[in-house]
């Protein structure tokens, strides 16, 4: 693939992925765990009525960009783990599209590569309690 076309392809992605976890962090500010109700509820407490491994982890993202690390461990378990996920990947995205927008030569294919090799490690290890949660309660419904 053309050098040019892949960075300009890929400049466009990482500064799509930069809105949102902006957006998720300004969604975090705005709404605070004890003031402005959080206007998303939780799908699967819609469907079940029961709580599920992201019960509250709306709250705590709000909590943790006030810097209330242990509130905010009290409305999630793992929401200071999910957002450090978020936060990594906004600093790679803020840096990877300075590094676009610059004429810097670069094989941009291997930096796809480690981008991509990069993120879903940290995702699994960011997310892995959850997902394993998750994969819990859905065996016992499905029994």
């Amino acid at each position: 693939m053309n050098q040019r076309l892949l960075r300009n392809n890929y400049l466009i992605i990482n500064l799509i992925f930069t809105g949102i976890l902006i957006s998720v962090i300004l969604y975090a500010l705005v709404f605070s765990a004890g003031g402005m109700k959080h206007p998303i509820p939780s799908g699967w407490e819609l469907l079940t009525g029961e709580s599920s491994p992201s019960s509250g982890l709306s709250r705590s993202f709000s909590e943790i960009v006030r810097f209330h690390f242990e509130e905010a461990r009290q409305f999630n378990p793992y929401g200071i783990r999910i957002f450090s996920f978020f936060a990594v990947q906004l600093l790679l995205r803020l840096f990877l599209c300075i590094m676009l927008i610059r004429p810097v030569q670069m094989r941009w294919q291997a930096v796809v590569i480690a981008d991509v090799l990069f993120s879903m490690v940290i995702f699994a290890v960011s997310f892995w309690p959850f997902f394993h949660l998750l994969a819990r309660q859905l065996g016992v419904l499905l029994r």
